[in-house]
């Protein structure tokens, strides 16, 4: 029974305390809010959780691509046709975003589909009624609680997103991508690659059936640019009859570290001189 790991306490739990990490890469430079969830009271609980649930219920993982080098493997066996584009998708804030009150059906659905005791069942549920509204955190001395979605930083968040993804790709998403005539679709944790012909496609109304899946999720659009795209770590270029590939670096990888009064937490900084 999944009761029966063992659960590691945290004997000094507190509160989960919120950080912002700016992100230079991007323009108007915004704040990626972070929070670290690891002294928190249901972090241990919520590690064990997500360890254990994916041996109860084995993801398809229909849509997911684990590395650059198998979207290389995948690009490679899709034809450079006359009118083919490529562009990206992202999901904005995806762990925020994430409507929790479909959850528990989803999951309840895939451990029947998966033939689990009843038993195991309800203590799945159980556990996931349980750590999902652990959303509060500290922020300068004041105590906020996060209404909408799943927390950030806690081990079951990429987790629970996950299963409602991929139940969104094979229910919603499946359809958008059938009557788009979408040529490749390809994702990577909130990052999304699509293959398409602009003769048979319109990608902004892709994107705008995306933004109608769900209130919650917003998906923004990055088209090509003189053939090419970078998703991930790659440069993707579409030649006359392939992809062709190189890496991509964000302007800021660069030799300069971290500085000594920068707002980043210290071990940070210090993992930056090891």
């Amino acid at each position: 029974m999944l009761g029966s790991h063992h659960v590691y306490i945290n004997k000094n739990p507190s509160i989960p305390v919120l950080r912002g990490l700016i992100k230079v890469h991007k323009e108007e430079t915004p704040i990626h809010p972070a929070v670290i969830f690891r002294n928190a009271p249901s972090y241990s609980l919520a590690k064990m959780f997500a360890d254990t649930l994916k041996t109860y219920i084995p993801f398809p993982y229909t849509y997911n691509v684990p590395s650059s080098v198998q979207l290389m493997k995948d690009l490679a066996d899709i034809p450079c046709v006359p009118g083919l584009k490529t562009a990206s998708l992202n999901i904005s804030n995806m762990y925020t975003n994430t409507p929790k009150k479909y959850l528990l059906d989803i999951t309840e659905d895939m451990c029947k589909n998966h033939n689990l005791e009843p038993t195991l069942i309800q203590e799945i549920l159980k556990i996931t009624r349980l750590i999902t509204p652990q959303n509060y955190l500290k922020f300068q001395d004041k105590t906020y609680l996060q209404k909408n979605g799943l927390a950030m930083g806690a081990p079951t968040s990429s987790l629970l997103s996950e299963i409602y993804l991929q139940y969104l790709e094979n229910t919603k998403i499946f359809d958008i991508l059938a009557s788009s005539k979408i040529e490749g679709y390809f994702r990577y944790v909130d990052d999304i690659l699509i293959i398409y012909n602009e003769k048979y496609t319109d990608i902004e109304e892709v994107r705008n059936s995306f933004n109608n899946i769900t209130p919650g999720l917003k998906f923004t659009l990055e088209p090509e640019k003189d053939k090419k795209l970078n998703f991930l770590d790659l440069t993707i270029t579409k030649t006359t009859n392939n992809f062709s590939f190189d890496i991509y670096r964000k302007y800021t990888s660069t030799d300069t570290i971290i500085t000594h009064d920068s707002c980043h937490p210290l071990e940070q900084k210090l993992a930056a001189i090891r």
